[in-house]
């Protein structure tokens, strides 16, 4: 007995030791790399232009009305900027506590439902994902979008009527923040409610149709907000096109690229684990959390197989609920041993042993990334030269960092761009720095040595800010 209850103190105490180290690497110098391009600069500079200009229906970018996402996690990122200020911290918080409860729910779910060592593995899995974490200490929406759809398998689950309103505000959340992948988990919800409560349905007839309410109210009425300032361009966007088309399926073109990405993702040997923990999950469909694990685990896996679309962040959603299915598997595995204890023990050290060497190898190197860090010195540099109203050309195509630390308007215009609302084509740049239009350039030194070599009619003063970058004055 003294055995088995001093067992139970040490799991809890690993259980602990487990969340602080969540915490601790999720955290840990969260606001010291300067913000990536894309993403992150991207929604940083969105939610900077948020916060001036108080516009907060339709989001803007480099000065300018951009189409893009719903503005869901910028308001999030404008909301921590009221206290702790807009930095790159506040950029990444909401999705860094975003991922942290996502690892804490995974990790103590499963040890309800399964076990000690079920809940080791199910650890391991989310917590040394590279492409989860990586997107867990970005600026973007990913994380905080698989929080809302990770939350709605618990509320479909439960039995309780307070959850179709609970629901109708979590489907509002996911559409507020990606728009058309609400129908993930509002296509999962109504499988679900006709399979496991088709005998409730007449009943709750009511509890629908306040969850329809909601969701499309409280969408309707940002939809109607963008209308009034935009026109039909703003609701026929986010009704039909925001998903960029991600949803455009071609059943006659599979591509094995997403199983490739959850292989090295599950750091390779769990994935097998993965596997066997679908095939017995699918022996048991009939148990509704088992069915709605099927699901989420799998639906999303299915439907990009087959899409043109090839970016790895589109399966988030799913990595917790592969982690649960991982838990089951060897949780199952386990029970077919008399003495639990002499399968436990070498299951968990050897999920100690593959955690060690993802994090060191795949993990670590998240933690320490700087590589937009010479941008954002050539940015900040310009930002000091030039006035408030210069538009800033760069050179070439990575421009969203210098656009968030240069505080100003940038054009890009890399050797093969043509003109558009972003782009500036070197022949149009060329005739505009004549009209004495353009005063300042910046991009990577080799683009700038090009750039000058082949127009040596035009009297310039070069600044070279850093090994990487430079900057080119117009005289």
């Amino acid at each position: 007995m003294k055995f088995f209850t001093s067992l139970s103190v040490l799991t809890k105490i690993v259980l602990l030791f487990l969340g602080i180290f969540a915490f601790y690497t999720i955290f840990n110098n969260l606001g010291g790399p300067t913000l990536e391009n894309w993403d992150e600069a991207w929604y940083g500079q969105m939610a900077k232009e948020m916060s001036v200009s108080k516009e907060f229906i339709i989001p803007r970018w480099n000065y300018d009305y951009l189409l893009d996402k719903p503005p869901m996690y910028l308001w999030t990122t404008v909301f921590f900027s009221f206290f702790f200020g807009l930095s790159e911290f506040t950029i990444r918080l909401t999705s860094a506590v975003s991922g942290f409860v996502i690892i804490l729910i995974v990790l103590l779910y499963t040890y309800k439902k399964w076990g000690f060592a079920p809940s080791l593995i199910a650890f391991s899995t989310i917590m040394f994902n590279n492409i989860f974490i990586w997107r867990v200490r970005s600026g973007n929406i990913d994380v905080f979008l698989t929080l809302l759809i990770f939350l709605s398998y618990f509320l479909i689950l439960s039995k309780r009527k307070s959850r179709f309103v609970l629901l109708g505000i979590l489907f509002a959340c996911i559409y507020l923040t990606k728009a058309s992948i609400v129908l993930f988990p509002l296509s999962i919800f109504i499988l679900h409610e006709g399979f496991f409560r088709r005998k409730e349905i007449k009943n709750n007839v009511k509890e629908y149709l306040k969850l329809i309410a909601i969701f499309i109210g409280a969408s309707g009425f940002w939809l109607l907000l963008g209308y009034i300032k935009m026109g039909s361009e703003f609701v026929n966007y986010f009704l039909f096109k925001s998903d960029q088309e991600v949803s455009s399926i071609n059943i006659f073109k599979l591509k094995t690229d997403y199983l490739d990405y959850v292989y090295y993702s599950l750091q390779r040997r769990y994935y097998y684990v993965f596997i066997v923990g679908l095939i017995i999950l699918v022996t048991k469909i009939r148990n509704s959390s088992n069915f709605l694990i099927i699901l989420f685990a799998t639906s999303l896996l299915v439907l990009l197989s087959f899409t043109e679309k090839n970016n790895n962040w589109y399966l988030i959603p799913s990595m917790p609920f592969w982690s649960l299915v991982i838990a089951y598997a060897v949780s199952r595995i386990i029970s077919l041993f008399k003495n639990t204890l002499v399968i436990s023990i070498p299951t968990i050290l050897i999920i100690i042993f593959i955690s060690y060497r993802t994090f060191t190898i795949n993990i670590m190197p998240i933690l320490n990334t700087y590589s937009t860090f010479d941008q954002a010195q050539s940015a900040k540099k310009i930002k000091s030269l030039s006035k408030k109203d210069d538009t800033i050309i760069r050179l070439d195509h990575l421009y969203p960092a210098t656009i968030y630390y240069s505080d100003r308007k940038v054009l890009a215009s890399p050797a093969e761009a043509n003109t558009n609302k972003q782009f500036i084509s070197r022949e149009d740049l060329i005739n505009t720095i004549k009209a004495k239009k353009i005063r300042w350039l910046v991009g990577a030194r080799e683009e700038v040595d090009f750039f000058v070599k082949n127009n040596m009619e035009i009297p310039i003063f070069r600044i070279d800010i850093n090994s990487a970058e430079s900057i080119i004055k117009i005289l």
